[in-house]
């Protein structure tokens, strides 16, 4: 670990941010660049006689290799998810793709896993971070399949070539799926009128109701109209479309026959091998425990929301169905008096964001200064440095408003990663990427509590990666194990949960008063409202995840979706579902990892255990949270990140409490 006060730090400029203006002509001949870079610098490596082999020389160059066009063509990729021109958006996914099949070719190179023999032999005794590079790239190799017979690792490469292809294919699919639903004067009742101002209309004056976050959520919840909620749920299941069904079905196969091929029984045990749960068998008792614990509890929470839908309907013989999430809402306005479109009035966009600034500056001892004539990629986008002890150590990015083409969930994209290069720290940048609600003429942009937890999280990711002093760009940020890179963010989640700090991040856009004491009250008497059947939800995602990964379960992936929703929700969802289409988890990284966001919370409720003693604002349990979870990045092992902060052992008894099992 480095200090990076005692090390310069690389600023940025206005040129820097060149990439974001760049059109195709730009970056079509980036695959060809890159490939010509990696490839000269293998042959460096390959060079170096194996008696002068040394960590630096060998291992550390590897890790490097390619770095100027890699970083690049990272630019490309981010392009790729937010670029508001269509033709640069595929464009630059068609350059992802011809890399990517190219890329595979390059690093199969037996000469190269040679000079890496050739270092292990010479036995030099490594230990902390070092010692952690050297057993990663040990293991990457292996699950390359160096060591198998050319016929396995041709078909190896052949699969990982048409991986790539589909994974992007999937991604493209979901973010370029449209579709809405419209509504008469009549059909809107029930809908408030600061939600209403902020849909567009057709050539009819009917109000569209987007799948976009920021329109069909308040809707679900507010719209008292079945048959409307029914159409845009039915048309929501279906994001994606009948073509991501057949690609991730592709997907998991050849996962399947990868992991074979290297000799694991199922892509689960390939997949968690590197995760601090290790074994699938691990991943499948934690859930399978958890549903047991709750599903009592989840249960009788439904019978609540029916009897209450019952009663409005008058119907004694109305079931809950999938799109009832409405008299979910009207359930929790009757027991805790509780309008999340009340709520909403006091958030504010730039209240939230200020308020939020404060607190996570003065937890981690930094200072955000927003950068202007910087060139970006939208007029929406903010670029902001983080300042410590007045000098610059990183940057970051916010685009947070919808637009057509632009990625459709929430999520920290890391663009360049911290690292130090000859003496000097690179400093990181990233790019929070998210779907609020966009401001109008007549109303700002006016967040839900549920969006303020989601700005909250994911800022936290983007902490996680610009306060990296990881020495080596492989454990910087939160290049961490994927069943950890939650937990950091779930921890910071309770600061929405705290009355002080809503007070913070609260205004009424009319008249600028924070929430209310009374309002405050209500929500934090709420907080665990429907929480079994929220965790319960979560473990039927994860268990679906390993069904298909670790199961290796035949069939059509929505039928068994549509099963499994059965079992375990006692939800029957419409034959026409294609869930999961649009479940981008599990066309990502999260395969064989959906569990991950259980397993992270896990620890992250014991984490704030410590804040909760200590105080939410407390600068030095901020200090020892950077020092321990933030900086490190994966340098040491995560568990051992987690002892560091505490202590002491973590333990599992605040989760439990949480989730209403403990007391």
């Amino acid at each position: 670990m480095i200090d990076t006060k005692k090390l310069p730090v690389k600023t940025y400029s206005p040129k820097n941010f060149a990439w974001t203006k760049w059109k195709p002509k730009d970056f079509k001949d980036f695959p060809k660049k890159a490939i010509e870079e990696i490839k000269n610098d293998y042959a460096v490596i390959k060079k170096i006689p194996a008696k002068e082999r040394t960590f630096e020389n060998t291992l550390v160059a590897l890790e490097r290799a390619g770095k100027v066009y890699g970083e690049k063509l990272g630019f490309v990729g981010f392009l790729a998810e937010v670029s508001p021109e269509k033709e640069v958006r595929e464009a630059a996914q068609k350059v992802e793709e011809e890399y990517s099949k190219k890329i595979v070719d390059i690093i199969y190179d037996k000469n190269v896993y040679r000079a890496v023999k050739e270092y292990t032999s010479r036995k030099e005794k490594l230990d902390g971070e070092k010692r952690i590079l050297f057993e990663d790239t040990l293991r990457s190799y292996k699950r390359m399949g160096f060591d198998l017979s050319d016929a396995k690792q041709k078909l190896l490469k052949i699969n990982l070539k048409e991986l790539s292809k589909l994974g992007l294919e999937f991604r493209k699919n979901i973010n370029n799926y449209k579709d809405h639903i419209t509504l008469s004067k009549e059909e809107s009742w029930g809908l408030g009128d600061i939600y209403l101002n902020g849909l567009k209309k057709d050539k009819k004056g009917n109000y569209i109701v987007t799948l976009e976050y920021p329109d069909i959520g308040p809707f679900l919840e507010n719209s008292p109209n079945d048959e409307k909620r029914k159409e845009i749920t039915d048309k929501n299941m279906r994001k994606g479309g009948i073509i991501n069904i057949k690609v991730l079905e592709k997907m998991i196969k050849l996962r399947h026959e990868n992991s074979g091929i290297l000799g694991y029984k199922s892509f689960a045990h390939y997949a968690i091998e590197e995760r601090m749960a290790k074994k699938p068998e691990t991943v499948m008792s934690f859930l399978k425990n958890i549903e047991k614990k709750i599903i009592k509890s989840a249960r009788k929470e439904r019978e609540e929301v029916l009897e209450l839908k019952r009663e409005i309907k008058k119907d004694k013989k109305a079931k809950y169905e999938y799109f009832d999430s409405y008299y979910v809402n009207q359930l929790k306005k009757k027991k805790y008096s509780v309008d999340n479109e009340k709520i909403r009035e006091y958030f504010p966009f730039e209240k939230v964001k200020s308020g939020m600034f404060e607190i996570y500056q003065t937890i981690l001892g930094v200072k955000f200064e927003k950068l202007n004539n910087y060139p970006l990629w939208h007029e929406d986008v903010e670029l902001y440095a983080v300042k410590d002890g007045g000098g610059i150590i990183s940057y970051f990015a916010m685009d947070l408003f919808p637009r057509v083409g632009k990625y459709g969930h929430a999520a920290a994209f890391p663009l360049i990663n911290g690292r130090e290069e000859d003496r000097v720290y690179i400093a990181p940048l990233a790019s929070l990427v998210c779907n609020f609600p966009k401001p109008t003429k007549e109303i700002p942009s006016l967040l839900s509590h549920n969006e303020v937890e989601t700005f909250f999280h994911e800022f936290g990711h983007i902490m996680h990666d610009v306060l990296t002093k990881a020495r080596y760009e492989s454990q910087s940020g939160f290049s961490v194990a994927w069943d950890f890179v939650e937990m950091p963010s779930q921890m910071l989640e309770n600061w929405t949960w705290n009355g002080e700090m809503l007070k913070k991040m609260s205004g009424h856009y009319k008249t600028g008063e924070p929430l209310p004491n009374e309002l405050v009250n209500k929500m934090l008497k709420a907080k665990n409202f429907m929480i079994a059947s929220h965790y319960l939800r979560q473990m039927f995602l994860a268990l679906y995840d390993m069904e298909l990964h670790y199961k290796k379960t035949k069939g059509n992936i929505a039928n068994i979706y549509g099963k499994m929703a059965k079992n375990i929700l006692n939800i029957e969802l419409p034959k026409t579902q294609l869930y999961p289409a649009g479940f981008g988890h599990i066309g990502a990284g999260y395969a064989a990892g959906y569990y991950s966001y259980a397993w992270a919370e896990n620890y992250a409720a014991d984490m704030f255990t410590r804040f909760e003693k200590e105080g939410l604002l407390n600068k030095k349990t901020g200090a020892d949270y950077r020092k321990w979870i933030l900086e490190k990045g994966s340098s040491m092992k995560e568990i051992d990140l987690i002892k560091g902060f505490l202590g002491r052992a973590p333990n599992n008894k605040a989760f439990l409490r949480h989730i209403g099992v403990l007391k």
